[in-house]
């Protein structure tokens, strides 16, 4: 499975199919996080029809991530004439088809990073010096998790998308002024409540103020939620084929659309005032003349963890441990009990169980364990059989697990 070839990137042919009203997924492609699509049936509930960069493919109830490049309009190269795009947005988007849960973690573009074959430099550039296969690679190995798809949308898509829906509600929270001239950009908006067109949708994302990329990005996020509720007002069924044919001409991605049809069903029971939204946490800095964003190291995993993995580690230190061998096979407690760490539970112990011919793995909680940490770990190793510690049993942790031969190797 891990060696299936990455499919050929498609546009979206939605004239194949009937309308499936309802099913807009604004969650994972247009929350610019990956994409507003409108979808189409026709089809069955069928996936795994492309896998991602050479991972195993997500079963069914898998979560993916997806990485969603906003691209500008480049710049020409004298001598190859080429026009290498940068990219002006950088999302990864995971959505957990079981938990039905979501999330957004925003990479300012000046991010300082390794990109491979070309040493360090902004974020942004992988793409232009690469295409999508180096931004990808660029992004896991800075976010060190598996990007199984992409979708990559242009800012002429996102106007006219917008203008197909009616405009968007935003309170705009300052003055907004500038002129570029050479660049033929011009931005005229007032503070206030109002409702922006394509036009101005643009010139509100697009905005610099003395906080730069990281103020634009939260500006970006804020719109996202906007845009959101929006595409999943009701007066919006009546626009999905205009919105469709928009999308179709100027997104892309290498989801097949019998992926997104079922990934969309999925999202729609979302609760989208519950999907956090952050960005990599860090401070500009300049360097040899160049403005960057410096990552801050320390907090790249626990960002992640939160917000794409739905893991508050922070909030499970609190929560002790211990982690026994009752599988037999050398090795099984520890490799469980690193999982549980990288979490952020606290594991006080590893070591073997009172026996080795336990069938299956089980957790034993004391009565006053957290609920909700007994659910996350069963969830996590995927343990269904969850026990009371018996009377007069001394349990000096708050959950015991068992490693069993079906979490062994």
């Amino acid at each position: 499975m891990a060696g299936r070839r990455r499919p050929a990137a498609r546009r979206l042919n939605w004239k194949k199919f009937v309308l499936f009203c309802g099913s807009v997924l604004l969650l994972v492609v247009l929350a610019i996080g990956a994409g507003l699509y409108a979808f189409l049936g026709g089809l069955g509930p069928s996936v795994n029809e492309a896998a991602g960069r050479g991972h195993p493919e997500p079963a069914r109830q898998e979560p993916i991530n997806v990485l969603v490049l906003g691209l500008d309009a480049g710049v020409l190269e004298p001598h190859t004439g080429y026009l290498p795009e940068r990219t002006d947005t950088i999302m990864v988007v995971t959505f957990d088809p079981e938990k039905k849960r979501a999330g957004i973690l925003s990479i300012p573009r000046d991010t300082r990073v390794s990109i491979p074959g070309h040493g360090l430099d902004k974020i942004n550039a992988a793409h232009a010096y690469g295409g999508t296969d180096l931004a990808i690679k660029t992004v896991e190995n800075l976010l060190n998790i598996p990007i199984h798809y992409y979708v990559k949308i242009n800012y002429a898509g996102l106007t006219k998308l917008v203008d197909a829906l009616g405009g968007v509600k935003i309170d705009v929270e300052q003055n907004m002024h500038y002129v570029d001239r050479a660049g033929g950009l011009k931005i005229d908006l007032k503070a206030g409540p109002q409702v922006l067109d394509g036009a101005k949708a643009e010139q509100y994302l697009r905005y610099r103020n003395q906080t730069g990329d990281l103020g634009r990005i939260g500006r970006q996020q804020k719109f996202v939620r906007a845009l959101a509720e929006q595409v999943f007002s009701a007066s919006t069924l009546l626009k999905i084929p205009e919105l469709a044919r928009i999308v179709s001409e100027n997104v892309e991605t290498d989801m097949s659309p019998a992926q997104i049809v079922y990934y969309a069903n999925l999202a729609r029971q979302v609760d989208l005032a519950q999907v956090p939204i952050e960005t990599l946490e860090g401070t500009p800095k300049y360097i040899g003349g160049v403005s960057y964003f410096l990552v801050d190291q320390g907090k790249i995993g626990d960002q992640v963890a939160k917000v794409l993995l739905g893991v508050d580690r922070e909030a499970n230190k609190a929560v002790r441990l211990e982690v026994l061998n009752g599988s037999g096979e050398p090795g099984a407690a520890r490799e469980v009990a690193e999982q549980l760490s990288n979490m952020g539970y606290t594991v006080v112990r590893v070591g073997n169980a009172d026996r080795f011919t336990y069938r299956e793995s089980q957790i034993v909680r004391r009565p006053d364990a957290p609920e909700e940490a007994v659910g996350a770990i069963a969830r996590a190793l995927n343990v269904t059989r969850i026990v009371q510690a018996g009377e007069g049993e001394t349990l000096d942790v708050d959950i015991r697990v068992i490693v069993g031969p079906d979490l062994a190797g």
